[in-house]
């Protein structure tokens, strides 16, 4: 059995970066940096399926990270309520 191996941020980012560059052929960046290709391609789409993100203003971000806690929120306090009736009832169970 393969252990998977992990690579740094840094070297993620460098490598996608010079392959949207497209400088350097995809055989020649796996090889200088030894990384598999399917690593290469995966991670040049996921900085290309991200990069709008950096256009959206940031008053929209923050009400999208807003909105995002807010629903945790609920959802904790969803999941209490559960708990607390999940231990009633097995209270009511054992007797």
């Amino acid at each position: 059995m393969t252990a998977n191996k992990t690579y740094d941020v840094s070297l993620k980012s460098k490598v996608a970066i010079e392959a949207i560059k497209n400088i350097k052929s995809t055989a020649e960046l796996c090889s200088e940096y030894k990384v598999p290709a399917a690593n290469l391609y995966e991670w040049r789409d996921r900085v290309l399926s991200r990069v709008a993100e950096l256009f959206v203003p940031e008053s929209e971000h923050s009400k999208a990270q807003k909105a995002l806690k807010q629903e945790i929120e609920e959802l904790h306090r969803v999941i209490g309520e559960l708990t607390v009736e999940n231990n009633y009832f097995k209270k009511k169970l054992s007797r």
